[in-house]
């Protein structure tokens, strides 16, 4: 069974969405103006989903093929991944 995408989960790709880097705070705002914390079983539906990734500044996925190494000492953030702005957008 796939993760829901919950309220507070979309939520949360919203703001990444908005963000010039796509980072995924830990900290969000809801629809309803709540502030609330993702869970780490948040962020890890985001991941299976496909939504969201640890990613650094050149769109490397963290743990994907390296093979020149030139990845390796780059930061690496959870952020929205294109499916997760696929999905920001499709729920409007």
């Amino acid at each position: 069974m796939a993760p829901r995408l919950t309220p507070k989960r979309l939520a949360a790709l919203r703001l990444a969405a908005a963000h010039p880097k796509g980072n995924i705070s830990s900290l969000i705002m809801t629809v309803t103006g709540e502030k609330s914390w993702l869970k780490a079983s948040d962020e890890i539906a985001l991941e299976e989903s496909g939504f969201a990734d640890s990613i650094d500044d050149c769109g490397h996925i963290q743990g994907a093929a390296d093979p020149e190494r030139e990845h390796r000492s780059h930061p690496h953030f959870f952020r929205i991944t294109d499916a997760g702005r696929q999905a920001v957008a499709d729920a409007g």
